[in-house]
């Protein structure tokens, strides 16, 4: 009788064991279920505010690079990094929207708010987790009396506080931007080649016979990692017009060392013509992976 009892109670303990493991796991799913909904009418807020996807990071060997689809040049702009849904970072630029990734993509270990971003981007990539680019863009319509409001800076602390991003500080622990953050000077690239008005990534290139007649140009090697990869298409602004737009290609075949090669064909030579004389020299200024602007070599 006493083997029966404890036959009994052995399944009895067994059942609410068996129960007790499926409520736990029920309510971790709950929890999930929950979390996701959450991120789902967070992010919803924001599309109704009008953030857009714009782009995403992705791995480059050791690395990480931006690609930017739609707004490279724009300024004033609120971006947030987002993943599966989760937003991980909020930030705001008053410099194109294509150098502040550019910070990010290759800080210099004083910038402590670039530095510490890019390991936690590449973190994330690295456990195989998407990371899409969101922007809200400044119509500049908001004022207040006569006075302009800046949209960015007046939604980014709002949205920190609100929304509560990991990779945010906040309260006694936000970091303060440091000063060199926004500035897009890489570790190992000549401070000579940028342009000092805009700190912007740019190079020179003499239009001998080759580059003036055949529509395309190469990169020098300390900008190859600057740009994507092989056949991708890159936006290429003629002059200063930025409308004034037209759609090459990288070729990292053409080359034996695997630095870009930009073909713009017969609508880049017939440009370079109006615009240039055999032998002088033309400015590529670097905006993005994928976009680039030409124009004649700034003035000394």
């Amino acid at each position: 009788m006493k083997r029966n009892k404890a036959i009994q109670n052995f399944r009895l303990y067994t059942q609410i064991g068996v129960d007790c493991r499926y409520f736990v796991a029920s309510i971790y799913k709950l929890c999930l279920s929950l979390e996701k909904t959450k991120r789902i009418k967070i992010m919803d807020r924001l599309l109704k505010i009008g953030f857009i996807n714009v782009g995403h990071w992705k791995p480059n060997n050791d690395k990480i690079k931006y690609y930017l689809a739609l707004h490279n040049l724009e300024k004033n702009v609120l971006y947030c990094f987002v993943t599966n849904g989760e937003i991980k970072y909020i930030g705001k630029t008053t410099m194109t929207l294509s150098k502040r990734m550019y910070g990010y993509q290759n800080p210099n270990t004083s910038q402590t708010t670039n530095f510490r971003v890019n390991l936690l981007i590449k973190e994330t990539l690295e456990n195989n987790e998407p990371i899409d680019i969101f922007i809200l863009t400044d119509n500049g319509l908001l004022k207040y009396g006569d006075f302009k409001i800046n949209l960015s800076a007046g939604l980014e602390d709002t949205l920190i506080y609100e929304i509560n991003p990991i990779w945010n500080f906040s309260g006694k622990n936000k970091l303060e931007e440091d000063k060199n953050s926004n500035l897009e000077i890489a570790t190992g690239i000549d401070p000579s080649n940028l342009t000092e008005k805009t700190s912007s990534i740019s190079f020179n290139i003499e239009l001998g016979k080759t580059y003036y007649n055949q529509g395309f140009f190469n990169v020098k090697v300390e900008f190859s990692e600057l740009l994507g990869a092989d056949k991708e298409i890159i936006e290429i602004q003629l002059g200063d017009e930025s409308e004034n737009i037209i759609k090459g290609y990288i070729n990292r075949t053409a080359n034996d060392n695997g630095t870009p090669r930009i073909m713009g064909g017969k609508t880049l030579t017939y440009w370079i013509k109006k615009n240039f004389k055999l032998g002088e020299i033309m400015n590529v200024e670097i905006l993005s992976s994928v976009a680039i602007k030409i124009t004649k070599k700034p003035k000394a």
